[in-house]
């Protein structure tokens, strides 16, 4: 990290001076307002921001709490320390970093003064946008778009190893130098780092660490398998190159997305074949061969059941819509 950047972030703040000249804690109130801990986005976003960064306080315990926002823990420096829904200790080191979504409750223990933590905290619709400004389509990002920004998620936390990651690195000191030197953080600019940022991370679901909680990391390599080789690909081909038996593959998938291995594959067949038909000149034969139908009769067909329309009709139709 830059390290004129990193001296800004290693500053002692007014509320880490006063934990340190009174020995006390974290003052709730700051936070959250009565009930359960839940701590709200309107006291930790500037007004009217979809997205802020702010850096995570130390010298104190911060007891259990769970978010109405999504929360991004980067560590810059040293060593942080978070207990998730009441269990599992997760240490979060230089260039790691932990999505948590609004289910996800956690603690966190005391940090010293060079552990330097930056928590991005996140309204589910900044995400809407910045995937939106990538396209649509792509199985992976679908799917961690709903797992992140679905009104009542489960419990999900996500543990990504990246240090070494030059290309994540970047997108992440982008999106904190922004932040701090107050380029406007609800920026299109930003949100399409965000995005992109999101991409890299899927594009290595190797980097996803084993302590992460809701989501199988073999699920993630799935949908990335089926976005690169969806023309040739089989879960055969899949569970060989990943050395896991096919039935515990096809029962992650099922269990962490709601549909089989077979139907994310046609899904993202059909959406690739609707694109073709209409940007190019392609004939309907080529189409169907270029996402993996060998068999014409059979993709007009599906084609039909699922666009309600032929495929001709949907290429002679401007209002049709290739990733519905």
């Amino acid at each position: 990290m830059n390290q004129d950047l990193l001296t800004h972030l290693r500053e002692i703040t007014a509320e880490e001076r006063a934990l340190l000249e009174t020995g006390g804690g974290i003052r709730r109130e700051r936070y959250s307002s009565e009930g359960e801990f839940t701590v709200d986005s309107g006291r930790v976003i500037g007004p009217g921001r979809l997205m802020d960064v702010s850096t995570h306080t130390r010298f104190a315990y911060f007891p259990r709490h769970r978010h109405n926002y999504v929360e991004i823990m980067y560590v810059c420096a040293g060593s942080i320390t978070h207990i998730l829904n009441g269990e599992k200790t997760v240490v979060l080191r230089e260039g790691d970093l932990l999505f948590l979504n609004q289910s996800c409750r956690h603690e966190i223990l005391p940090a010293g003064e060079e552990d330097i933590g930056v928590n991005i905290i996140v309204l589910p619709q900044f995400f809407h946008t910045a995937f939106g400004m990538l396209g649509k389509g792509n199985s992976m990002s679908d799917f961690l778009l709903h797992c992140l920004t679905q009104e009542d998620p489960a419990p999900l936390s996500l543990q990504f190893h990246t240090a070494g990651l030059l290309p994540v690195q970047n997108l992440i000191e982008n999106l904190i130098w922004s932040a701090v030197y107050h380029d406007d953080p609800d920026s299109r600019l930003n949100q399409l780092t965000m995005g992109l940022l999101l991409q890299q991370l899927l594009r290595h679901a190797e980097r996803l660490s084993t302590d992460s909680a809701g989501m199988d990391k073999v699920v993630l390599r799935a949908l990335r398998y089926i976005d690169d080789h969806y023309a040739n690909a089989s879960l055969e081909e899949f569970s060989r190159a990943v050395h896991r038996p096919l039935a515990e593959i096809s029962r992650a998938v099922h269990r962490e997305t709601g549909s089989t291995f077979k139907e994310l594959l046609q899904k993202k067949r059909f959406r690739e074949a609707a694109a073709l038909l209409q940007n190019t000149s392609l004939p309907v034969s080529d189409v169907a061969y270029a996402v993996g139908y060998s068999n014409t009769s059979y993709f007009h067909r599906r084609f039909r059941e699922i666009f309600s329309v032929s495929p001709r009709e949907y290429r002679e139709s401007p209002a049709c819509d290739p990733h519905k």
